[in-house]
């Protein structure tokens, strides 16, 4: 903890100031993370069970008795966690005993509280689900290694700042106020770590990753629970476990049966089912041939960064007919296909524990639609690593083999045959008709498939956002390769800049020009408080998504790390 810490302990014992006391109920700290952790996966946008939604203030506040300032009885928030486990409308529903479990009293006290103290939810905050924590926290499964990988390295015996140590029990219990069985509040341990990011009290200190609200709420937990700690239990400090997660792409490529060369479906259009939930995505095929990428040095409207026009031919293959959603992404991106599972009693099968096994994001510190929309609407924010991993994942899902485009394949859809600026000319003025961008947005993204298509079908290639493609950016060449290259991909061999393709709804025309392009940026991630930043996701690109692709060939097994992440690269994912 803190250097202050023990000058703090020093004025205490002196009786010059009171021990920290936070007993007021705060949203932020004490509930926000009962109705992430418990209730919003089920009452979201997107998934709206019972018509009840408890991720924005507005929505929770919608109907007339979900929430009742000052009247907990009257609010079925509340009441309905009060219900015996055998009643129909208890929340959260019990039907399993080992992995449901009713709130707990202090969690129902909380919100007693504060809907009786008038139910204050700051406007700015929204609520994202998280995973619900394991019926019983213990501190060797669950406590050790947050105090190891968070607060040991300056608090053990060879080095005990502000004259605390946490690596045994002996000496965490040491002091009144460091740890208070039963009493998160008056636990320095966990308040600590709650408090404003810029509070010079704040823990773990600055240069040093937060807590995420997983790690809080679990901590809280076990102090509330009795903060059992085996005296045998003895702590030394761990870095954060940089360890393989889950499936390497080799691995899965074989375990899907996967075999290089053409695959024996009819080429049309289907409708892809992902059977552990309602949702559905179209692919359209694109018959692959030859056309000119890039543009003429002689188009006086040509972007900066697009290549010069070269001859490039590209095998078939089959898109997404939109780019991909919020309702999608988050089957993989918060293990909704897990829960959905679990919550419909389906029956386990093989391609559960390939997709299981598909390493999933960090939760994310923050709404990452910034109240832009949800269900419907283009997922944003994630590095291109993590949109490779959908990829991945989702073939373990579905058996196919799905993964990002390349930037030739991208802008061969794009052209669709033409050889204009824009899949429907060469006019800007009639961007509106087919595109989502800064003149006509109203300063945010909007639901898929809105505008025209283009004539493959496709929608959005132009606007609404950025989609990301395979390729390193490479600034254009002053003069464009001879010969007809064939399936062309640049390989990233650095992490930036990486190329996105098609303008957004926060850029102007030229952007959205069929061989517009951009490259990625460090600076995408300004907002990210992890340290280091996040793999998962650019917190700044809230104008960067994506769309997939199944080649009509497989690849080699060889090759499949020019379209799946690497192991180099899930070697390098946090295990947190």
């Amino acid at each position: 903890m803190h250097q202050l810490y023990f000058s703090t302990l020093l004025l205490l014992s002196l009786g010059f100031i009171m021990p920290l006391s936070h007993a007021e109920i705060e949203f932020v700290r004490d509930v926000k993370p009962i109705l992430e952790h418990n209730c919003v996966s089920c009452h979201r946008e997107g998934n709206v069970k019972g018509k009840v939604r408890l991720d924005t203030k507005q929505a929770a506040f919608a109907g007339d008795d979900v929430i009742v300032p000052g009247k907990p009885d009257d609010s079925s928030l509340y009441w309905t966690t009060t219900l015996p486990s055998d009643d129909e409308l208890v929340m959260p529903p019990f039907k399993h005993e080992d992995k449901d479990y009713p709130l707990r009293d202090q969690e129902k006290e909380i919100l007693k509280k504060w809907i009786l103290a008038g139910a204050n939810w700051p406007d700015e905050e929204v609520l994202v689900p998280l995973k619900r924590l394991p019926k019983t926290v213990t501190f060797v499964d669950n406590i050790q290694s947050i105090l190891e990988q968070n607060c040991v390295a300056c608090h053990y015996e060879g080095k005990v700042k502000g004259e605390l140590r946490l690596d045994s029990f002996e000496h965490a219990f040491a002091s009144d106020y460091v740890i208070v069985p039963g009493e998160p509040l008056e636990s320095d341990l966990w308040v600590l770590c709650t408090l404003p990011q810029d509070d010079e009290m704040f823990m773990p200190p600055e240069g040093n990753d937060p807590l995420s609200s997983t790690d809080l709420f679990m901590l809280r937990r076990w102090i509330e629970e009795g903060a059992d700690w085996p005296e045998s239990a003895q702590l030394s400090p761990k870095k954060k476990s940089f360890t393989v997660l889950g499936t390497m792409p080799k691995d899965l490529y074989k375990s899907l049966g996967f075999k290089e060369g053409k695959v024996e479906d009819e080429f049309s259009s289907y409708r892809q089912e992902i059977v552990t939930s309602e949702l559905s995505f179209e692919m359209m095929p694109i018959k692959g041939g030859t056309y000119s990428m890039g543009s003429s040095a002689s188009d006086e409207n040509r972007g900066k960064n697009e290549l010069l026009s070269r001859k490039v031919n590209v095998s078939d293959f089959w898109m997404g007919k939109y780019e991909l959603t919020w309702d999608e992404y988050e089957l993989w991106m918060i293990n909704l296909d897990k829960d959905n599972r679990e919550y419909n009693k389906l029956d386990p099968t093989e391609a559960d524990a390939l997709s299981d096994a598909v390493t999933k994001p960090t939760a994310p510190y923050t709404d990452m639609t910034f109240g832009m929309g949800k269900s419907g609407h283009p997922a944003i924010c994630m590095t291109q690593l993590s949109a490779k991993m959908y990829c991945m994942w989702l073939s373990a899902r579905t058996g196919k083999f799905y993964r990002l485009p390349t930037e030739a394949e991208w802008e061969f859809a794009c052209k669709a045959g033409t050889d204009t600026a824009y899949s429907f000319g060469n006019d800007s003025e009639e961007l509106s008709n087919h595109s989502w961008h800064l003149g006509n947005s109203r300063f945010k993204y909007q639901k898929v498939g809105q505008k025209s298509p283009n004539p493959f079908g496709l929608y959005d290639m132009h606007g609404n956002v950025w989609e990301w493609v395979l390729d390193q950016f490479v600034p254009p060449a002053d003069t464009a390769p001879k010969g007809i290259l064939q399936n062309p991909l640049v390989a990233p061999n650095t992490l930036y800049p990486r190329v996105v393709k098609g303008g957004s709804w926060d850029d102007g025309a030229v952007s959205h020009r069929s061989a517009g392009r951009m490259g990625s940026e460090e600076a995408w991630k300004q907002q990210d408080p992890q340290i280091p930043k996040s793999v998962w996701y650019h917190t700044d690109a809230i104008f960067v998504g994506f769309r997939v692709v199944r080649p009509r060939e497989i690849p080699s097994l060889e090759d499949i790390e020019k379209y799946w992440p690497s192991e180099e690269d899930i070697l390098a994912i946090p295990s947190r």
